[in-house]
């Protein structure tokens, strides 16, 4: 662990009028079999008593943060900022870690040198039912993630702190859905994306989930976006000028 660091593991969690979520969301990483790690909350301008409901957690782990609503990109960053770990990692609001999710990561990180890790999770459907994420079959992602999507999820994702503080999510509210796939690709062009297979969280689908409630000229203005914006990175083109088609057709596969 570098020396600077205080803490294996900082776990962010963008919150925005999630306060009847997010309790669940939190006993989950408070009750992780791994204890080395920070929980930074960054509420985005809350207006329903968030903080009122976090107020009531007393646990030392937990750190409040609130901002000027700027959209998730926004306060995942605002996070990092803040944070004292070795490795950033994401959680949003309305999700849950079971509880070997940190302890496996940092088995995991361990064995070497890696600055991006992204960990397997599964989703949890509305009756309780589980259903499987894509499974690659490569432990090297970087390819995988351009010619399959966006298969990973924040929750599964671990970011070396000075790796991620270099890239960071664009802010552009209007990006907000796709923020993230963009920074993985940005980052994929830059360091290698390690795999493991192993299931530690769940994608919990419910009515109110953002990518539920898109309309369809947002979605079309945060496609067009996200391809602007890659357009834009001289590195990502210069190692994977080859998959250009691969790149918009799963643009525009998503949008259809």
């Amino acid at each position: 662990m570098a020396s600077e660091a205080a803490f294996l593991f900082s776990v962010i969690i963008p919150t925005y009028n999630r306060g009847d979520k997010i309790l669940a969301t939190l006993q989950s990483v408070f009750a992780q079999e791994e204890e080395d790690f920070e929980l930074i909350v960054v509420d985005d301008g809350s207006t329903e008593g968030t903080k009122q409901k976090l107020a009531a957690v007393k646990d030392r782990r937990l750190r409040y943060l609130f901002k000027e609503n700027g959209e998730r990109g926004a306060a995942r960053n605002h996070g990092a900022q803040h944070a004292k770990g070795q490795y950033i990692t994401f959680l949003d609001s309305d999700d849950i870690w079971y509880p070997n999710h940190l302890s496996t990561a940092k088995k995991f990180l361990q064995k070497g040198n890696c600055p991006i890790f992204f960990q397997q999770y599964e989703f949890t459907l509305e009756d309780g039912t589980k259903k499987p994420n894509f499974q690659p079959h490569q432990s090297i992602l970087n390819e995988a993630l351009i010619q399959h999507g966006n298969f990973f999820s924040c929750m599964g994702v671990f970011i070396e702190k000075s790796v991620f503080l270099d890239l960071l999510f664009h802010e552009d509210r209007h990006l907000a859905g796709s923020e993230d796939y963009d920074l993985w690709l940005r980052m994929a062009a830059r360091y290698p994306i390690y795999f493991s297979n192993t299931i530690t969280s769940t994608l919990v689908y419910h009515e109110d989930r953002s990518v539920l409630l898109m309309d369809k000229d947002r979605l079309i203005k945060r496609i067009e976006l996200r391809l602007k914006y890659l357009l834009q990175d001289a590195v990502f083109w210069e190692k994977y000028g080859k998959y250009r088609s691969v790149v918009f057709f799963q643009a525009y596969s998503y949008l259809a």
